[in-house]
């Protein structure tokens, strides 16, 4: 009869490992879906107040809303870039925001992956009747 002392320990030692990476990558994905879910509610919420502030403020208004509302919603983004354009020669007047950043892949090192930048864009039309 063979004994069999250990047997398991070594299978652990062999599959520790790959687990934890399993399991990083998982967070990994779990910290990209989350990025593109803020970056889309930030350029919605900057499309949404740039399209009822007036003309000249709309770019300043716009970039304000999506970059609180990044700040607001937690730290899966890291160095966002918020753009605003607007269109005002066309019949119907839109405002366009769009926001980059990239993954905060802060201990997640192990997995050895390159910086992820993902982006989002929202479009609105402005607002004719806006309050200011």
């Amino acid at each position: 009869m063979m004994r069999e002392d250990g047997s398991a320990t070594v299978e652990l030692v062999l599959l520790v490992p790959i687990l934890m990476i399993l399991v990083l990558f998982v967070v990994y994905a779990g910290r990209g879906a989350e990025a593109l879910i803020q970056i889309q509610h930030a350029a919605d919420q900057g499309a949404r107040a740039a399209s009822m502030a007036h003309p000249s403020r709309m770019q300043a208004v716009g970039r304000a809303s999506a970059m609180r509302d990044l700040e607001q919603n937690g730290a899966a983004c890291i160095d966002p870039v918020v753009n605003v354009a607007f269109d005002d020669e066309s019949t119907i007047h839109t405002v366009l925001v769009e926001v980059e950043c990239a993954v905060n892949s802060a201990g997640l090192n192990l997995l050895g992956t390159q910086e992820r930048v993902l982006h989002a864009e929202s479009i609105e039309v402005i607002d004719r009747w806006r309050v200011d």
